[in-house]
Order: C-alpha cells, then sequence, then structure tokens
C-alpha cells in the first residue's frame, strides 16, 4: 500500500514540472515582473522536489529488502561513506580513529547508507546552527571501539543536539525545515536486522553521539 500510495503521488509530479518548464520559456520575457514570475516557478520546483523525496523515503521505508550477510571489513564501508561526504562538503572538518581490518557479518550497501545518513544529519545541523553563528566550524568524531563481545562505532559532532530525543527514532518526526523524518528509522531498522543496537544522545556542550553495537 505505501509502495503503491508513493507512486500515486510521483505520477503527476513529472508533467508538472514539464508545465512549470514551458511557461517559463513562453512567457517569462512577456511578464512585466519577469524576475518575480521565475522566482514564483522557482519556488513551485522547489516544493515539487520535496514532495518527490519524501514520496521516495516514503517508499524506500516500506520496501527495506532483506539484508545480504558477508564478511565484510567495518572501516571501509565507513571510510567510503566519508569519502563521499568530503568530495560535495567543503565546510566539514572529520576527525577519524578507525581500527583495522574489523569485520562484521553484514550487508555492505546497507551499512554504507546508514553511516551516509548519520554523517548528513551532522551536515544539515552544521548548516542550521552556522545561520545562527556564521564563524561556526561543523566538526564530526568517528571512532571505532571495542568493548566486550562487541565493536563499537561512535559518532559525534557540535551541532544543534536534538530538542526531543524520546522522539527522534519516531517515523515522520523531525525538526528540519525539509526533513522527512524517516531517516533515523530506516537506519534503526538496517542496525536491528544486522543484530546490533543503537542509540542516540545529546552532548552537554551542543551536538549528539550516535552509537552503533555490532555483535
Amino acid at each position: 500500500v505505501a509502495r503503491k500510495l508513493a507512486h500515486e503521488i510521483k505520477n503527476p509530479l513529472t508533467p508538472i514540472q514539464l508545465s512549470i518548464d514551458r511557461l517559463k520559456e513562453k512567457f517569462a520575457s512577456q511578464i512585466k515582473d519577469s524576475d518575480d514570475f521565475k522566482n514564483y516557478l522557482d519556488t513551485i520546483n522547489r516544493q515539487i522536489k520535496d514532495i518527490e523525496n519524501l514520496a521516495n523515503e516514503f517508499s524506500n521505508f516500506a520496501r527495506m529488502p532483506n539484508p545480504k550477510f558477508e564478511k565484510i571489513t567495518i572501516n571501509s564501508i565507513i571510510n567510503r561513506a566519508i569519502d563521499f561526504v568530503k568530495m560535495s562538503s567543503k565546510n566539514l572538518i572529520i576527525f577519524e580513529n578507525l581500527n583495522k581490518n574489523l569485520y562484521v557479518n553484514a550487508d555492505e550497501k546497507q551499512l554504507y547508507r546508514v553511516f551516509i545518513n548519520l554523517i548528513k544529519n551532522s551536515e544539515e545541523s552544521f548548516l542550521e546552527k552556522k545561520l545562527k553563528t556564521p564563524d561556526f566550524k561543523g566538526k564530526i568524531h568517528i571512532e571505532i571501539l571495542l568493548i566486550n563481545d562487541y565493536i563499537v562505532v561512535k559518532i559525534a559532532d557540535n551541532g544543534l543536539g536534538i530538542v526531543d530525543i524520546k522522539k527522534v527514532m519516531t517515523p515522520y518526526f523531525t525538526t528540519k525545515k525539509t526533513g522527512t523524518g524517516l531517516g533515523l528509522p530506516i537506519v534503526e531498522k538496517i542496525i536491528n536486522e544486522h543484530s546490533g543496537e543503537l542509540s542516540i544522545s545529546n552532548i552537554k556542550s551542543g551536538g549528539i553521539e550516535v552509537k552503533i553495537f555490532f555483535p
């Protein structure tokens, strides 16, 4: 039902977007306040993109595939995620303390998505904090620890933190203007299917700390 609903939501978005592009091409030069006209159309376009992203997240949440387990190093997945984010984020400082050759039985694609999601969450928090404090520098600390029989991945940032930490795993709960509220529930679902545990807490000095426990 969720997948069908997401599909039906997305169906009209493409013709709407094409119509907006044609309106801009045909009438922008004929309208007196052409800049305002273009801004209105750009606003509609952005809202369409937001609806499309929400539909995609809704569909992904509904149809998470079963993980395909294989023996892989947790370090390599985290490093891949860090490299990807660094390519698109110039104002992000990431400190790494990643031990070598720590193996987990996991689905590489799904865990990669987990770490991309978590790092992106921190990045979005930094952007909001930077609006209030222009000289703010966003920092993320990522480390891997061995605690008893668990491999523990710790990700801590110095962002805004989370106002209502108890609701953070509730689907569709978000404090972001453009958030879907499905990122962390998807992360938690993937970790649970890997027989792991996820905890999120605010840091007193500002920011959040995420801990992922893998057996």
